[in-house]
């Protein structure tokens, strides 16, 4: 795949047809709202052109057997390519496809030789010869047309397990969004399962309709456990009490066996956020005595853990987490490695590549890097401007993003370090915005990212069931891993 930056003047059917594709391609693989309302700056990915396979005629001496060695393939793939009835009878003039192998028409130039053209194509001069049935090497004339076969070489993708956090509301946009994505996705955190200070576990009434849906898309269902306190959110205090005391502590882990037990959940994903610094080794030995209770019975322990660079002890929100001593621990960790622009703060790419590399660059000194998933955002803020401390940003989902650039005609810019697009607009109160959001760009790079540290994977996180992310995200996913599906017994 190509990704292409939509130029001023840029209809569908004008880039199609510069890059010898068709609209319905390039819609299938982007799946625009309304392919009519491209917006400048906005990255679109162009299909790659499926390559010509290549045909081979039989002249007289020719058996598989010899066709097998010289294009390094087998009869039998041969024979299934071409659902031939008798292996050993072919006859003269047949024109086989040769499995695994494509063709370029090339037109001879003046002091073209064939071996020169050989050597360009990285091909051996006896398969021109034999493909092209030429008798003499030597005797080729400016204007003719030849085939130049190509090996179709398929690069090995690595395998890996991603997670998603879905919501326990809107199901039924949930099932619409797995009826796409499902392929793409290891483990469903259903989202949440918040504990209150007598250790008691809030059980969603949708929790068997939730873990049903996700087990008929063959994906693993995980309990995500919070500290959180409506009105307050992520709650240091409640925290604090569940691990600080011990009958609460013992409470909180017995009910989170029985709720993987009663709903047949393959783990947990434990979402502390907010904790006090100084609740450090409370939060390392509250997690270990969970491991030691949860893992012999067979379930998976998963955390979601705050990105930092370095260790910072004493700093909110990160210093709670002792990265070795939880990976030790975690039978993997999900870092959320965004949230660097946030509702509250300035305008500001949200998951910035540059830094979200020196997280990661630090977290796998601390933390085996097949126990990491690099969190990845699917989702946009919207800053009012001017920014003042009052201002807060809006979600926006990136399906609307797109309706939104172009309903006020914003010109999308990428900055290059961040590896992030945003835009500018104002809206009809003459009111300015600034958008920062995530493209198939920004993903790439992201990916890239995970590869280049051979992490376990990647994992999500959005604001809602449907739209889940936006539609180019999960070709450009393809394109560098194989998603692991581990079916449940």
């Amino acid at each position: 795949m190509e990704i292409y930056i939509v130029q001023p003047g840029d209809t569908l059917f004008a880039i199609a047809r510069r890059f010898n594709t068709t609209v319905t391609a390039i819609q299938a693989l982007n799946q625009f709202p309304n392919p009519d309302q491209l917006v400048i700056g906005q990255a679109i990915l162009i299909p790659t052109p499926q390559p010509t396979p290549l045909q081979y005629m039989v002249v007289a001496g020719d058996t598989l057997f010899q066709l097998a060695q010289l294009f390094d393939t087998t009869v039998t793939a041969i024979v299934q390519t071409n659902n031939l009835i008798n292996p050993n009878l072919i006859n003269i003039g047949t024109v086989l496809i040769i499995p695994d192998w494509s063709q370029i028409n090339y037109q001879i130039r003046q002091g073209d030789t064939l071996y020169q053209i050989a050597q360009r194509y990285g091909v051996s001069l006896e398969l021109i010869v034999k493909v092209n049935q030429i008798t003499n090497p030597a005797l080729i004339y400016p204007g003719q047309i030849i085939s130049i076969p190509q090996q179709i070489s398929v690069p090995a993708k690595r395998p890996i397990e991603t997670f998603g956090y879905f919501f326990l509301y809107n199901l039924a946009g949930l099932e619409r969004s797995l009826t796409s994505i499902a392929p793409y996705i290891t483990y469903g955190g259903l989202y949440d399962y918040p504990i209150n200070s007598d250790g008691k576990i809030e059980i969603n009434p949708n929790t068997g309709r939730a873990i049903a849906l996700l087990n008929q898309f063959n994906i693993q269902p995980m309990a995500v456990i919070t500290n959180w306190t409506p009105g307050i959110g992520f709650d240091p205090d409640l925290a604090r009490n569940i691990m600080g005391d011990e009958a609460v502590k013992q409470r909180t882990i017995a009910n989170i066996i029985n709720l993987l037990t009663n709903y047949n959940f393959t783990g947990i994903n434990i979402d502390f956020e907010n904790m006090y610094p100084a609740d450090r080794q409370l939060y390392t030995a509250f997690i270990r005595d969970l491991a030691a209770t949860v893992k012999p019975r067979g379930y998976l322990l998963s955390l979601a853990i705050a990105p930092k660079a370095s260790d910072l002890p004493n700093s909110p929100w990160v210093g709670t987490f002792d990265y070795a001593a939880l990976g030790e621990l975690a039978d993997f960790v999900f870092l959320m490695t965004y949230e660097w622009g946030w509702v509250g703060g300035p305008p500001m790419p949200i998951a910035p590549i540059n830094l979200v590399r020196q997280v990661l660059n630090y977290a796998v000194t601390q933390i085996p890097p097949e126990k990491i998933l690099q969190g990845i955002p699917l989702y946009a803020y919207n800053w009012p401007l001017p920014d003042t401390p009052e201002t807060t940003a809006t979600p926006v989902n990136l399906v609307d993003v797109y309706n939104l650039a172009y309903r006020f005609n914003a010109v999308i810019n990428f900055e290059p370090l961040a590896q992030s697009p945003w835009f500018n607009y104002t809206d009809e109160q003459n009111s300015g915005h600034e958008v920062w959001f995530e493209d198939v760009r920004s993903v790439k790079a992201k990916y890239q990212t995970a590869s280049n540290l051979a992490l376990r994977g990647v994992g999500y996180w959005g604001y809602v069931n449907e739209p889940y992310g936006f539609p180019q995200n999960w070709p450009m996913l393809e394109e560098f891993f194989t998603v692991i599906k581990n079916n449940r017994l």
